[in-house]
């Protein structure tokens, strides 16, 4: 979501939509409408070129980040379980007061 309530998505629609018109309309007149000139529209246009831009990198990054998150969990479980294990055969074969070296402080 953006500042403004909508989605940049729509947002960015709009904008295009405003663009549009605006050219439509001042090519039809020879002053812009309501002080809007050529000027204005490139910048808005430039600006809108550069939130798309932004946006595509923004999304390609999400993507990106979703899938190390996936990476992540797995690498976590697997480390959990080993960890696990290790802890088990510690306990197993270790006397309790050796246990704190290995970081376990369990009592049990």
């Amino acid at each position: 979501m953006s500042i403004f309530g909508k989605s940049y998505a729509d947002i960015i629609s709009e904008v295009r939509i405003m663009i549009d018109a605006l050219n439509r309309v001042g090519s039809l007149q020879e002053d812009f409408p309501m002080g809007l000139g050529e000027t204005f529209i490139d910048e808005l246009t430039a600006s809108r070129e550069k939130v798309v831009a932004y946006n595509a990198e923004v999304e390609k990054l999400k993507a990106e980040l979703a899938a190390k998150n996936i990476q992540l969990d797995d690498e976590m479980k697997k480390m959990r379980k080993l960890y696990s294990e290790a802890t088990d055969r510690v306990k197993q074969d270790a006397p309790q007061e050796k246990w704190i070296e290995f970081g376990i402080t369990d009592k049990k």
